[in-house]
């Protein structure tokens, strides 16, 4: 048994002498190896008899007899490993060619709960979970290939649990030994999948939102189903709030959110709360027959009154459907989109019930050629504007920088917003001039107001399109020098999604960030790799999503997701922006937390460039 053993190792007797020793003692049978405790040899950690070797003695199950293992030699390389990570925080183990524990830390220890003779000679991979074999044949193969891995693993601690553990090994052929040294991350894992939950879950009713369902019927129009889409709009809702107040509409809305998670029992349906009062079912496959029979059972739900503020209220509800006819090229906001014009349909009818998207439907979907046709007429015309939205540091004590917003003035003298119209946009491709026209006038205006003597840096978004342009830097570099603008006064921001991007984008923003520019993460908290991925791209400030400080202080949940999201940016030396600030409670609670800086219609509302200039002269401001 012990002759396949890579280590030094011995059978001994109750008195310590050497029943057998495999090629690597120099024993003979009879030999004492170690002094006898209380006249018998007693399992743990002790000295040989020549005073200069250690052994660790286990109690053979089968025998009775001892055996003794892994004479610790002092050599002056092993001593200073063991030293070093005797009271290191990392995790460090040492494991034969056959996975067994021959060395542990004390880290390693205490986090499992083992003690040293507990997990000598134990083959580690008992340790993983019982269906986790596939990890353990990866890691096996990357060591006899490459020599060593980096794999992440659950370990079972002794009280039953399970750790996560990112650890990083080295397997050593001379000396037939695999070196690790490891990370606990299960609570930086468990607050990620937290963050994640809270990202694609609406907060009243605990149902999937906006963001999660289009997740998911992107999914299910990229397989080979036949998804609908059922768009679930209450009749009437504003009545209920303006009469009954707000907390009776959110009571409605949380209790109408249980009744429609019912229908989820089949892992087929996923229903979500969009926004307001608008409620969303999607089914992984269905015809029109499915669909309806989805609707009508939803309707059902209806029957039976809300009990509101004391009283029995009735509801209804007017649905629309949307299904994805095969071959039919659609994406997850367009088909969205086509329940929503039929949920539309079926409220204008003025009476409950569902009404199905057809080609007479279909026409209203033209609004998206429409915006297209009058986005491209305002390229044409110089009408795309820019205006600006202050950025102040906390608690207000000065104007720090400006975010450039692309604003769209119609034909007829309207100005819409970028939710009128970004999505047609970016579908259609017409992003990069966007962006390009709006960073040549934050440059002009920005280098005016600097120029001036007022210092502020200015901020402008950048969509992933442009990030993956092989000139980009060189556009942005060659703006800055035609408009006089010094890019060490440039932020840019992107979006989490663009994280998705990370590959193709990281030269992008290392090579921005080499001429000065900095670059900063927009919504952040509302996608689930930012946290994965805010190591891999280096980013300067993060921006925390509105959504979360507008349930800022009074929602608990909300305060400790935000402060640890705060919190973690500190500690990566990000400076961090709260976002959509409109009360006093929101900038205090945020300042508490550690935000730095601020933005929101407490302080400012976007504004064209001649009215900053105006306040700007009138305020005083300060730096980053």
């Amino acid at each position: 048994m012990i002759g396949v053993l890579p280590i030094p190792a011995a059978v001994v007797d109750q008195q310590g002498r050497v029943v057998s020793a495999n090629r690597w003692i120099q024993a003979t049978v009879g030999q004492a190896l170690v002094t006898p405790a209380d006249e018998e040899v007693a399992p743990g950690l002790r000295f040989g008899v020549d005073r200069t070797s250690r052994w660790r003695v286990r109690r053979l199950d089968d025998a009775g007899y001892l055996l003794l293992a892994t004479a610790e030699r002092e050599d002056a390389g092993d001593h200073l490993l063991r030293r070093f990570f005797a009271s290191h925080d990392s995790l460090f183990v040492v494991y034969d060619q056959a996975g067994r524990v021959i060395e542990s830390n004390q880290a390693w220890n205490q986090l499992l709960g083992y003690s040293s003779s507990d997990v000598f000679g134990l083959d580690s991979w008992t340790l993983l979970p019982p269906t986790d074999l596939e990890t353990r044949a990866r890691v096996e193969e990357d060591l006899r290939l490459m020599g060593h891995s980096e794999p992440r693993f659950q370990m079972r601690a002794a009280n039953g649990t399970y750790r996560d553990i990112q650890w990083a090994l080295h397997f050593d052929t001379n000396v037939g030994r695999c070196f690790g040294i490891g990370r606990d991350v299960t609570e930086e894992l468990r607050a990620h999948d937290e963050l994640r939950q809270r990202a694609y879950t609406d907060d009243l009713t605990q149902l999937a939102n906006r963001a999660k369902l289009l997740e998911v019927l992107g999914g299910h129009l990229e397989g080979s189903g036949q998804p609908a889409v059922l768009f679930c709009d209450l009749d009437r809702f504003k009545v209920i709030n303006d009469s009954l107040g707000h907390q009776a509409g959110d009571s409605l809305l949380a209790d109408l959110g249980r009744r429609l998670k019912d229908l989820q029992q089949d892992g087929d349906v996923l229903v979500a709360r969009i926004g307001g009062d608008e409620f969303v079912a999607v089914l992984a496959s269905s015809d029109h027959g499915g669909a309806t029979a989805v609707a009508e059972q939803i309707l059902e739900t209806l029957t039976e009154p809300f009990l509101l503020k004391g009283r029995s209220v009735h509801v209804a509800m007017s649905i629309g459907i949307a299904v994805a006819t095969p071959g039919e090229r659609v994406t997850a906001e367009e088909l969205l989109a086509h329940a929503d014009l039929a949920a539309y349909q079926a409220k204008k009818s003025d009476r409950e019930g569902y009404v199905l998207f057809d080609e007479r439907l279909r026409s209203a979907a033209d609004r998206r050629f429409n915006v297209e046709l009058g986005l491209r007429s305002a390229l044409d015309d110089n009408r795309i504007e820019v205006h600006y939205q202050p950025i102040v540091r906390l608690p207000g004590s000065g104007i720090v920088g400006i975010e450039a917003l692309v604003r769209w003035r119609t034909e007829d003298g309207w100005l819409r917003t970028p939710g009128h119209f970004l999505d047609v946009a970016e579908d259609a491709g017409m992003m990069p001039e966007i962006d390009h026209r709006v960073l040549r006038r934050a440059m002009i205006d920005g280098a005016s107001v600097i120029r001036d003597g007022r210092p502020l840096f200015v901020s402008v978004n950048v969509s992933g399109a442009e990030l993956t342009s092989t000139d980009y830097v060189e556009r942005v570099l060659q703006l800055a020098q035609d408009t006089g603008f010094d890019p060490t006064n440039l932020v840019l921001e992107i979006t989490e999604s663009t994280f998705l991007l990370a590959n193709s984008v990281r030269p992008t923003l290392e090579a921005l960030r080499e001429a000065g520019v900095r670059i900063a993460l927009d919504d952040f908290g509302t996608g689930y790799s930012s946290i994965a991925h805010l190591r891999e791209l280096s980013v300067d400030i993060v921006k925390v999503d509105r959504t979360f400080v507008q349930n800022l202080p009074s929602d608990q949940v909300t305060n400790s997701v935000t402060n640890a999201l705060v919190q973690l940016c500190r500690i990566l030396g990000l400076t961090v922006v709260m976002e959509g600030v409109e009360t006093t409670d929101h900038a205090s609670a945020a300042e508490q937390m550690g935000g730095e800086l601020a933005q929101g219609y407490l302080f400012y509302r976007p504004m064209p460039y001649e009215q900053f200039v105006s306040l700007i002269r009138a305020r005083a401001t300060s730096t980053i």
